[in-house]
């Protein structure tokens, strides 16, 4: 996918993050820029409307909902994200999440590998 230049975060992005590298997600309607160390990687996410992430575990997650809404389902328990609010997803615990609008999170995961990016 190219840049989501419809999408309504997409005016938040400065060029500083557009800049950075894309990452590789193996679902539909999600766009991700990633900065890494050597520790963990921070992924700036724009999802579309209506995507749906299936159930799947990894290391700890954890990140903040700067636009929009994600409703997560942790071991059972959904929740529902808002602006300003901030997640947590313990490492090696299923859950899968959707996204009923536009929305922009920023992910951190404790890998820095999370993501691979994009060629």
């Amino acid at each position: 996918m190219d840049h989501p230049q419809s999408h309504p975060a997409f005016k938040l992005l400065p060029r500083e993050i557009l800049s950075l590298p894309k990452v590789e997600v193996p679902v539909a309607g999600v766009t991700g820029y990633s900065m890494c160390d050597d520790e963990k990687q921070l992924v700036f996410f724009l999802f579309d409307e209506g995507v749906s992430v299936p159930d799947h575990s990894h290391c700890e997650q954890r990140g903040m909902v700067v636009s929009g809404e994600m409703l997560i389902e942790i071991e059972g328990e959904t929740n529902l994200f808002q602006a300003g609010d901030f997640y947590v997803v313990p490492a090696n615990v299923r859950h899968r999440a959707s996204f009923s609008r536009p929305t922009f999170v920023i992910d951190l995961s404790a890998l820095p590998d999370r993501y691979k990016a994009t060629a």
